[in-house]
């Protein structure tokens, strides 16, 4: 015996319904599964930044010490920091050892700067390199590999020196980068009038400097891939 055809319109009916149903629940997930992955990756993302960020920081940090003569500080090269040896400083920052890393300063030359410290083979001072510090990289979470920078002699005022430290950090991926750049303001040794020169404090020869403002160079792999295809 035949189902009337109005019962089978209707059992068509909800059939088709439930289907559409099913569609929408399954649209429903896939889209909430990708807003969810593409979050996991943004915050992933986030947090690989953050790792190099932190990471250029202790290089900002690294090379204040190494200004204020690093782990040697009766060195050539702590010597050459304290008095801004002009010999010291190379264009290119490529003056050889013990002055690896010091960079002569050029008006219009940052783009210099920032393609030598891009260079994984060129004149970066590696972190610890000249004051024995330590941070772990290269493996699991941790950056791809330690962080590394360039210091400038910047023109200054007669009474102190001026440098510009340029640093670059990874995250747990190579290709994950900021640079950072910072100036550090370094006293010069003065005569006190009756008592000779002032007594110098740690770095010689005028005392502990200071750092006097730093700021992350914005759009690091454009600048960089700009510079080299100038060059």
């Amino acid at each position: 015996m035949r189902a009337p055809i109005g019962c089978s319109e209707q059992g068509g009916a909800v059939l088709l319904t439930a289907l559409l149903l099913m569609l929408a629940i399954l649209l429903s997930a896939i889209a909430s599964a990708r807003s969810a992955l593409h979050g996991a990756l943004a915050a992933s993302n986030e947090r690989d930044r953050l790792l190099a960020l932190h990471s250029a920081m202790a290089a900002l940090a690294d090379a204040e010490h190494d200004i204020e003569g690093g782990a040697e500080p009766s060195s050539a090269r702590a010597a050459a920091l304290a008095g801004a040896s002009p010999d010291a400083f190379a264009d290119g920052c490529r003056g050889g050892t013990p002055y690896d890393g010091l960079c002569a300063h050029r008006a219009g030359g940052d783009g210099v700067i920032q393609a030598a410290l891009a260079d994984d083979d060129g004149p970066g001072v590696v972190f610890g390199a000249f004051t024995g510090a330590l941070i772990p990289s290269g493996q699991g979470a941790l950056a791809a590999q330690a962080p590394r920078y360039l210091i400038e002699r910047m023109p200054s005022a007669p009474t102190a020196l001026l440098y510009r430290i340029t640093a670059l950090g990874f995250g747990s991926a190579a290709t994950t980068q900021v640079a950072l750049q910072a100036y550090y303001r370094k006293p010069l040794a003065l005569e006190v009038p009756g008592a000779g020169v002032a007594a110098p404090g740690p770095g010689m020869p005028g005392g502990a400097g200071v750092r006097v403002g730093w700021r992350e160079i914005a759009n690091w792999h454009d600048a960089v891939a700009m510079t080299t295809e100038e060059q």
